[in-house]
């Protein structure tokens, strides 16, 4: 899950563990070197309230900042428009439709798509992931347009539909984030050409 952070995220992830970590840390070795009966009657004023804060801190900031890739899933679709001619998505092609194929092979190879995909059009024959020649029959059984279906399968796996057989927890979630829009729309125009 971390890999799937932002970099701002994943410093306030680190910082938040650093001052949790540094007080244990504190408490278990230095605090009672410096004074064998520690913590006081006294000094538990303060270190129980100071120790809760801490430990409330930690967890909200493990939930706050791990509610990015939630927030990632659920951000809205591409923008779609019809077409008159139809093609592979049935009449109905997103933003994502623009890309180039040439391209898209390109990503599709430098990403190492084949070694878990079957796709005739790449020479591809992976068996770990879904026959990506079946996406159009996986688009029409998520009740999703061809080029929706295959954007939000990319960006935010698992898609909706997942054909028996394969894992859905097995696609790399950081391609949203690693791949440009023009690579993204390359690769799905890639994968929704016409065979």
């Amino acid at each position: 899950m971390v890999a799937a952070l932002s970099t701002g995220h994943m410093i306030g992830l680190a910082i938040a563990g650093a001052i949790f970590v540094s007080f244990s840390l504190l408490s278990a070795f230095y605090f009672p070197s410096r004074n064998p009966n520690f913590p006081t009657r006294e000094g538990l004023k303060w270190y129980v309230p100071l120790a809760a804060i801490l430990f409330v801190g930690m967890i909200g900031s493990v939930l706050y900042f791990g509610r990015e890739k939630s927030e990632a899933s659920t951000s809205p679709p591409a923008a779609t428009s019809t077409t008159a001619g139809g093609g592979a998505g049935g009449g109905t092609t997103t933003a994502a439709a623009a890309g180039d194929p040439v391209a898209g092979k390109v990503v599709f190879s430098a990403n190492g798509c084949a070694a878990c995909h079957t796709f005739k059009a790449a020479g591809a024959s992976g068996k770990v992931g879904p026959d990506l020649d079946q996406l159009a029959d996986y688009a029409q059984k998520a009740g999703e347009p061809l080029q929706s279906y295959v954007l939000g399968a990319i960006e935010h796996p698992p898609p909706k539909y997942v054909p028996p057989g394969f894992p859905t927890n097995a696609m790399p979630t950081t391609f949203g984030k690693t791949l440009s829009q023009k690579q993204l729309q390359d690769l799905v125009a890639f994968l929704t050409q016409p065979q």
